[in-house]
């Protein structure tokens, strides 16, 4: 009897609280839904691309110092495949107004040291890293404000901001290498850090403006730290376009050839300053730039001047550099194809006497001169997402009072070979984005 009695308790409780529960569920669905989190964009798709840009190029006049004999020996001219430039991108906009974006390298990949193309070499086994990660929020309704925060290019000199998937040249200017060791110490360019900028419209005119502040540890005496003595970099970029805008929307990527859609010209103006740490007083970098597109015609060029101040036993001093280019391409339609001959000159020039390339080298800056010229034509079968190439690059350069073996600037230096005089090619290329 006294178990009768507890099972049918059990069995009443039990359905009191099943009922309570069904009820309590009813009332839940009858009840108004509470949004307690931000709400996911419900468009949002997760963007993955594949950028490749594939170089055959056969190259001729290479030289190696030989610290032996004190004299440069040339190389054997070569044929070398390889990626120039390889990345595998994730962006997206999971939230209305926050973007994101996510790039990985494997740059150089198959790059033969003693070929005469430029940067560092990727060994047998690819090193794959990352290269840009950044998130992108719009303050604004408008594209007047928005914030940029992670690892990215500071906003100065369109060179350096332009992709290579987005340049005409055979090889971007390396304009944009001297400027980028100036600012963070590293031909990538990149660093860490917040930037605010904003698109600004009205009829015909548009400014472009961006303020950011970098901590840029690799242009310092370890690499791992400002040291003891910090002060940010601060950069500033504004570009004002009359006639047809670059873009709509505000972004830190930037195009040159718009495909005759374009009649417009912009005008730049960049300068970055960096205050006292243990590697120089100060270092500033400013100076002019200019794209005009009108029609088939499609021309740019930048004059980017940078200064360092250092003491030394004997005082202050300061080291000046100077990069610049210009560049020239038209359009010319082919069917449903676009064919486009180009032109390009770039100049380097520093510090030429030993007193200065001395003091260029204590605060880590190149010196002497170079000079770049390339001529070539680009097939273009789907814009910018898939391009051949067919360009030929010579180069020279001057040492100053450096004199032989030095290795003052791109010209004279190669990562992994040491002192060299870099020689020409002949290249053809594929740039795609699948």
């Amino acid at each position: 009897m006294i178990k009768f009695h507890l099972k049918f308790e059990l069995l009443l409780l039990s359905g009191l609280l099943l009922t309570g529960r069904l009820s309590a569920q009813t009332d839940a669905a009858q009840a108004p839904a509470v949004q307690r989190w931000l709400p996911k964009n419900s468009r949002y798709v997760p963007d993955v691309k594949a950028f490749m840009q594939l170089w055959s190029i056969y190259s001729t006049d290479m030289k190696v110092y030989n610290t032996n004999s004190g004299k440069y020996e040339a190389v054997d001219d070569r044929f070398n495949v390889s990626f120039r430039r390889a990345r595998l991108a994730f962006a997206g906009e999971p939230y209305n107004h926050l973007k994101y974006n996510v790039v990985l390298f494997y740059d150089q990949a198959g790059r033969d040291a003693l070929s005469s193309g430029v940067g560092a070499v990727n060994k047998a086994d690819p090193v794959v890293g990352i290269w840009d990660a950044f998130v992108q929020w719009k303050i604004s309704k408008n594209e007047s404000l928005n914030l940029v925060g992670g690892w990215f290019r500071p906003q100065m000199q369109r060179e350096s901001i332009t992709s290579g998937w987005s340049s005409t040249s055979f090889e971007k200017s390396m304009s944009q290498n001297y400027l980028r060791t100036h600012l963070v110490g590293t031909g990538p360019g990149r660093a860490a850090g917040l930037n605010l900028g904003g698109l600004l419209t009205k009829n015909k005119i548009s400014l472009n403006y961006n303020l950011g502040i970098f901590n840029p540890i690799t242009a310092s005496l370890s690499g791992t730290s400002v040291g003891k003595k910090y002060a940010p970099l601060l950069v500033g970029r504004t570009s004002l376009s009359l006639g047809d805008p670059e873009f709509q929307k505000y972004g830190i990527s930037y195009d040159i050839n718009f495909f005759n859609k374009r009649k417009g010209v912009s005008l730049d103006l960049n300068i970055a300053r960096q205050g006292e740490t243990e590697l120089f007083q100060s270092s500033t970098a400013y100076g002019p730039g200019l794209l005009l597109n009108w029609g088939p015609l499609n021309f740019d060029g930048e004059w980017m001047l940078m200064e360092r101040e250092g003491v030394d036993s004997l005082g202050t001093f300061t080291a000046n550099e100077a990069s610049s280019h210009l560049r020239l391409g038209v359009n010319v339609p082919t069917g449903k194809f676009v064919l486009e001959p180009v032109f390009m000159v770039m100049k380097f020039k520093g510090e030429m006497d030993a007193k200065g390339q001395a003091d260029a080298a204590l605060l880590k800056m190149s010196s002497g001169e170079e000079t770049t010229f390339d001529a070539g034509i680009n097939w273009y079968l789907d814009g910018k997402n898939l391009k051949l190439a067919l360009h030929y690059t010579w180069r020279n350069g001057d040492p100053g009072d450096a004199g032989d073996g030095s290795q003052v600037n791109a010209f004279f230096s190669q990562s992994g070979v040491g002192a060299i005089r870099r020689g020409n090619w002949l290249g053809l290329g594929l740039n795609a984005i699948f």
